[in-house]
């Protein structure tokens, strides 16, 4: 009933097609972050962006920059800048292309684009040189200590507008979004081929293995960026996990939707953030446009745990529906 919707609307989506589609189990994707470890979703996610801009971050001494002052916000941007050009030159489905995923979440990759960081806004970030919407997202910790990070899309508000006949299925817009048609782009369109996508959730054990802490946002580009800073809140700035959610929010844009990567850097920021602080990034160099005092997007929530006592803590984001609930 769903490839008959689609024949009929004019899509080339299959009865063969869908009977083809398996669901693949992995292995999440890691670093460590100050002692301790980050896991989050692979290929063909976003994922690898959080990782990258943490190992970038680490090489600084954050918390001496100060929680929220314009250095803290200026390293945390240039750091997203260089995981977001890594993932658009070397990510893609990972059955037809060789992304360099070893390399691109080792530290010394991070020191070497690390380096690049300067005291001024960067204009134009190419990837590193290598030889060889519409989401949802929850997460839920059992008394055991079990973490669950869920996060699930249909990418654009009602993805592409369309429910397949009589089904009530709302089917998503990721094809058009998320590939790329310059031949030899690592996520150029292909059959059979996954497009690379926003969704991304983490979950951060202690130095003992310990699950600690789960969370994770919906918001497109925004998700690697607003969990950078939510983690580096809860690290290297000491807050708790509310306040670490109700920071004032940043976002660099574009992040890596194809049809926004003509448009020049643009930060935006919630005004919470102090004329002070605004004014010291445009000096930096950073086109900022501010907003309103919650209008920076996202949902973040978030549970941490603690693991001598087991007792749990969450928190949700203003900025959206959202509940913190034990039951």
């Amino acid at each position: 009933r769903i490839a008959r919707a689609i024949e009929e609307a004019g899509g080339a989506l299959s009865a063969d097609d869908l009977a083809g589609h398996r669901t693949d189990f992995v292995a999440p994707i890691a670093t460590t972050y100050r002692g301790h470890t980050v896991y989050q979703t692979g290929l063909p996610t976003q994922g690898l962006i959080l990782l990258g801009a943490l190992n970038i971050v680490e090489r600084s001494d954050l918390a001496a920059l100060g929680c929220g002052s314009e250095a803290w916000i200026h390293l945390q941007i240039e750091a997203k800048k260089l995981a977001y050009a890594d993932r658009l030159g070397f990510a893609a489905d990972p059955a037809f292309f060789a992304t360099p995923m070893d390399t691109l979440l080792s530290k010394a990759w991070a020191a070497e684009r690390a380096n690049r960081i300067g005291e001024r806004a960067a204009s134009d970030v190419p990837p590193g040189e290598h030889r060889d919407g519409d989401t949802t997202y929850l997460c839920v910790v059992d008394r055991d200590g079990l973490m669950v990070s869920l996060i699930q899309s249909v990418s654009a508000a009602f993805g592409c507008g369309m429910v397949a006949g009589d089904t009530g299925v709302v089917l998503n817009n990721r094809v058009g979004r998320g590939f790329s048609l310059e031949e030899g782009h690592p996520n150029v369109f292909a059959p059979g081929k996954k497009t690379m996508h926003t969704l991304n959730c983490f979950l951060i054990a202690d130095e003992a293995g310990t699950p600690v802490l789960v969370g994770g946002t919906p918001g497109g580009d925004g998700q690697p960026q607003w969990n950078l800073q939510t983690i580096t809140g809860l690290v290297d700035g000491g807050l708790d996990v509310q306040a670490a959610i109700e920071q004032p929010r940043w976002t660099s844009w574009p992040g890596t939707d194809p049809s926004t990567l003509p448009n020049p850097y643009e930060l935006r920021i919630e005004d919470r953030a102090g004329e002070d602080v605004i004014t010291a990034l445009r000096e930096r160099g950073h086109e900022v446009r501010v907003q309103g005092p919650w209008a920076g997007g996202g949902a973040t929530q978030v549970i941490a745990r603690d693991p001598a006592t087991g007792v749990l803590i969450g928190g949700s984001d203003p900025r959206a529906e959202g509940i913190a609930l034990g039951l």
